[in-house]
Order: structure tokens, then C-alpha cells, then sequence
């Protein structure tokens, strides 16, 4: 009688490490025909991988780039390495800035915002806040510093957190 109790509480407990292997969740993709179709924003019912929601809000409802939605992912990745907020808030903020300098005329790719912005957050040695990075960043562009000036100054600023001044 034991034995075959010990064999369901072996099958059991397999069964359970199996689920467990992988620690990404797998989250379905909802089919996105048009921008509109959208989230504004990812919230956290939203069953959507921010990767894939970053990319698709760019392609105006074109057929997602699979290579996009992998840099993303990547950046996201990164990103969750060097700050406090989940993929999904990194995903939205990163949105949120890309849409803002798009509109001072200073586009650029949320994968390289969320990687420049993580190799700033890595100096100090601690986890920032990805929305205060976003926002300092946003300021000096918009006061009309150059990327790689902006980039710069925030490296300086941040760094001297790993200084102790």
C-alpha cells in the first residue's frame, strides 16, 4: 500500500519540477490588427508580451518583426538586470519616452533607450528607477542636448552614486 502512494507522491513532485523548469512565462501573443487594437498601455492583466506590444505599437499594424520582438526582449531583459520595474512597466515607459521624443522631433529605438539607460542604472552598482532615468533623459533632450550629450551627463550624475558622493 505504500508503495504505490510513494510512486504517486514521485509522479506528483516530477510533474510539479517539470512545470517549473521554465522561470520565463510563456504569455500568449494577441493577434494586433492595428494600433488601435492596442493597449495604450500594458497593464497587469494584459496578456500580451511587452516585447511583442513595443514592437507591434511601431508597425501600425504590419506584421510583426520576430527580430524586433527578440532585440526588445533582450533589451527588456537587460533592463530588468539594472532596475526595479517589471518588463511590463519597462516596456510602457519605454513606450512613453519614445513617444515624447518623437514628438520633439528625437526619435529613437526603445531597445537602445532601455540599453543605454541600463548601462547608466550599472555604474551605481544598485537597481534605479528606470522612470526617473526616463524622465532626466527626456529633460536634457528636450532642453536640446544631443543623445550622446545627454547620455553623458546622466552617466556623470549617476555615476557619483557609486562614489559615495
Amino acid at each position: 500500500m505504500a508503495a504505490p502512494r510513494l510512486a504517486a507522491l514521485c509522479a506528483t513532485l516530477a510533474a510539479l519540477l517539470c512545470a517549473c523548469g521554465d522561470t520565463a512565462p510563456q504569455r500568449p501573443v494577441a493577434e494586433v490588427k492595428g494600433r488601435d487594437a492596442l493597449p495604450k498601455w500594458l497593464t497587469p492583466i494584459d496578456r500580451v508580451d511587452p516585447a511583442y506590444w513595443l514592437a507591434a505599437r511601431k508597425s501600425g499594424g504590419a506584421p510583426v518583426d520576430e527580430a524586433r520582438v527578440a532585440r526588445l526582449r533582450a533589451a527588456l531583459e537587460t533592463g530588468g538586470a539594472h532596475f526595479l520595474e517589471s518588463p511590463r512597466m519597462l516596456a510602457n515607459r519605454a513606450g512613453q519616452l519614445g513617444d515624447m521624443l518623437a514628438e520633439i522631433g528625437a526619435a529613437e529605438d526603445e531597445a537602445e533607450l532601455i540599453e543605454s539607460l541600463a548601462r547608466i542604472s550599472a555604474v551605481t552598482q544598485n537597481k534605479q528607477t528606470f522612470g526617473d532615468l526616463c524622465q532626466h533623459y527626456f529633460n536634457l533632450r528636450k532642453q536640446g542636448a544631443a543623445r550622446d550629450a545627454a547620455l553623458a551627463d546622466l552617466l556623470e550624475r549617476y555615476s557619483m552614486q557609486s562614489r559615495g558622493q
